[in-house]
């Protein structure tokens, strides 16, 4: 079983309105010739609510990508086809855009703009192409027969809604995973004899997702969640952004003349896909025939040699490669892209009075390690962080460095801020680099200013590492890019002596406060009696959840295990589940709101016992990183203390590497697929540092929880949970 690891350097420009320089996206610095300016960076196209809703038909089908162009075998070059969703304002009736009516089909991404209280309705239809049995590598597996016909549906991410289902008075789904649309030009879909993942619909289904009043501002995103098939789906280009509310709502500029002002927002959406030259490819059910440029749905970590080879220059691209004789795939001709909003390698026009960048890695199983960089000393500069998926932090002044750290869960690597000139309601967390796992948002403020003072330079490189794993030292370079003629750095103007920071009043802290979405009743709940063997977890318990493999002989049947722990840390009699692939028909876990229909705090153990990472991902909630033994009412202790918060909220958080000792070591890596057992785990030989969580559970629904990195989730990482009404 290999880590999908990636390590790639990713180049941008960016132009100052008044002075040209360079960013690129690094990890490693290297200066190579330049050729002329890429595209200018375009910002995703925004659907607005008006009047508090955003009606939209979503159309999923296939389309050409014009940013994109791949070598034609004739000479030439030809823009691959990739999935994209069609929107626009929904019609009356149909499921089809109205004559006249904005349509949108980018494979870049589209954003849709809401504000708290606002109601999103979606039609959303599936025209997508059925598939080839043998490209899809879980038709197989239970409940995967369907899979060929290329279902879909929608996944809103990170949003705290319900997980709404159908009733027979209200025939629209809210957030809801376990429904799958088949587009009927592909043929009816067949009984999976319970085993079915979801409900399913023709054509086309409805969505009513309403926000709330008190749902944090932020960065949030959409994107299918058809089990089995979400890699494939997202790596042709099936997603797009949502924003809830506006960037000033939780923090303003400080310009230089001590004004505020308000900072201006940039989205940017990361995207990769592998593309084939024509031919024949070798797929896990044996080989089949690709046309050129098709896109390979089932991505392959080893697509693109390591390093570059003497010479080659890597601009948002890097070749395929031929790995046959290491076991692995020739992917000869083909070309891996990176994208920034669809775009290869854009230039990106920065406003020199500060920015506020909100970024989102919708790849489906890609990670990127992020840089800013100076272009004359090709060192990391200085970024402030402003949100982390989708919540803006809140930290009290006294906050210490390890808490913080913490917190961040490692994503990011903190270093000292410059003292500021401005009062800073929030103490600020300045970051030289930031780990981007699968489905992972990020805000970074002030990008050009914080950087000057004290530094040579100007912005210069914004840059792309790896998805962190046992093999952390394999980079891929897709070329550093610099401007050597008319690149002057912007300088500050003569007046500043220290640099300004972002203010900040943010929402990890008002979702904690009384009111706050995390702290106050679930309208949406009402009294009822409790389903059998559903009860509230016990004091001092915990739930203990183990990421691994089914079968240790099989590195694609990926599991999650479970059982619930007493406050010394023992196993509950009964409550044990071994690693298991995901079963839609069996909830893991069920568990009621408080009483009077409050939040319940549950504590959260995640055991890695694979030597690969995994990305943990919870649906309809946030969670913050917690220390066991840690002083009460800290920003780490297992619930938080009133008027301080959450101080930085995660959705997405990756895990460490389990580490075998010599006793078993070769047994792991040679026998079980580089994943230990729950067994060795428990008796010592299998070391790894386990996570802790404090999870607020706000919301009603079925959901559920599973590793991010998409290809780990289609193959079983992924399991269901309940969250039912106090029956009192």
């Amino acid at each position: 079983m290999r880590p999908f690891l990636t390590d790639m350097e990713v180049n941008m420009a960016i132009n100052t309105k008044r002075q040209v320089s360079v960013i690129r996206i690094l990890a490693l610095a290297m200066l190579v010739s330049c050729p002329a300016m890429s595209d200018e960076l375009v910002e995703p196209k925004v659907f607005s609510s008006h009047a508090g809703t955003l009606s939209l038909l979503i159309i999923a089908k296939p389309s050409q990508i014009p940013t994109i162009s791949f070598p034609a075998q004739s000479g030439g070059a030809v823009n691959p086809t990739g999935w994209v969703y069609e929107i626009c304002p929904r019609p009356p009736a149909g499921t089809t855009c109205a004559p006249g009516r904005v349509v949108v089909a980018d494979y870049g991404g589209a954003r849709l703009a809401l504000q708290p209280g606002d109601r999103l309705e979606i039609r959303f239809v599936n025209r997508l192409p059925k598939l080839d049995p043998i490209k899809v590598a879980h038709a197989e597996d239970e409940g995967g027969a369907n899979l060929p016909l290329n279902p879909s549906n929608l996944h809103t991410h990170g949003l705290i809604v319900p997980a709404r289902a159908p009733t027979a008075t209200d025939p629209t789904f809210g957030d809801y995973v376990f429904v799958n649309v088949f587009n009927p030009a592909n043929g009816l879909p067949a009984s999976q004899g319970g085993h079915d993942h979801g409900q399913n619909a023709m054509d086309f289904v409805d969505y009513r997702i309403d926000i709330p009043r008190n749902h944090p501002s932020g960065l949030y995103w959409f994107h299918p969640h058809v089990h089995g098939l979400s890699l494939n789906q997202v790596s042709s280009g099936l997603a797009g952004i949502i924003t809830i509310g506006e960037v000033e709502n939780y923090t303003s500029l400080i310009a230089y003349s001590g004004a505020a002002s308000r900072p201006q927002a940039r989205h940017l959406i990361l995207k990769d896909l592998q593309l084939l030259a024509a031919g024949t490819v070798q797929f896990e059910k044996g080989p089949a025939s690709v046309a050129n440029a098709e896109i390979l749905h089932q991505q392959d970590p080893d697509f693109c040699q390591q390093f570059p080879v003497s010479g080659e220059i890597r601009q948002g691209s890097c070749p395929g490669a031929d790995k046959s004789g290491d076991g692995g795939k020739n992917f000869t001709g083909g070309r891996w892209y990176f994208t920034i909003n669809g775009q290869q390698f854009p230039t990106i026009p920065v406003n020199a009075q500060g920015e506020l960048w909100r970024l989102t890695n919708a790849s489906g199983s890609l990670s990127y390690r992020l840089q800013l960089s100076d272009d004359s000393t090709k060192t990391p500069m200085l970024m402030q962080l402003v949100a982390v998926d989708g919540v803006s932090i809140n930290l009290p002044q006294d906050t210490p460095i390890g808490s913080v750290v913490h917190l961040a869960g490692a994503k990011f690597t903190i270093v000292a801020c410059p003292k500021s000139s401005t009062f800073i309601r929030s103490l600020p967390v300045c970051v030289s680099e930031l780990v981007m796992m699968p489905s992972a948002r990020g805000g970074l403020g002030d990008l050009s200013r914080l950087g000057w003072p004290g530094s040579a330079g100007a912005p210069e490189g914004f840059g792309d590492a790896q998805n962190a794993g046992p093999d952390d030292g394999q980079r891929r370079r897709l070329a550093g890019c610099r401007s050597r003629e008319g690149s002057l750095r912007p300088r500050p103007p003569p007046s500043v002596g220290a640099p300004s920071l972002l203010s900040l009043a943010g929402d990890a802290l008002k979702v904690a406060e009384v009111g706050g979405i995390l702290s106050a009743p679930a309208p949406e709940a009402q009294p009822a009696p409790l389903p059998a063997g559903c009860r509230p977890l016990p004091p001092g318990h915990r739930r203990r959840i183990f990421f691994g493999l089914e079968d240790l002989t099989d590195d694609s049947t990926f599991g999650l295990g479970y059982e619930e722990v007493d406050e010394r840390g023992a196993p509950i009699p009964n409550t044990q589940t071994a690693v298991m692939r995901f079963d839609p028909m069996r909830p893991s876990i069920c568990l009621p709101l408080g009483p009077g229909q409050t939040p319940v705090h549950e504590t959260w153990e995640l055991v890695q016992l694979s030597t690969e990472n995994h990305n943990f991902h919870i649906h309809q909630t946030k969670l913050r990183p917690i220390e066991a033994g840690a002083r009460p009412f800290s920003l780490i202790a297992a619930r938080p203390a009133s008027g301080v918060g959450y101080g930085i909220l995660e959705d997405n958080l990756p895990l460490g590497v389990a580490s075998p000792d010599r006793s078993i070591s070769d047994q792991v890596m040679n026998n079980q697929s580089g994943v230990c057992s729950i067994e060795q785990w428990r008796n010592g030989h299998c070391r790894s540092k386990t996570v802790m969580l404090d999870i607020p559970f706000s919301k009603l629904g079925d959901f559920v929880y599973h590793c991010h990195i998409l290809e780990h989730e289609d193959g079983g990482m992924m399991a269901k949970i309940r969250v039912v009404p106090s029956p009192f």
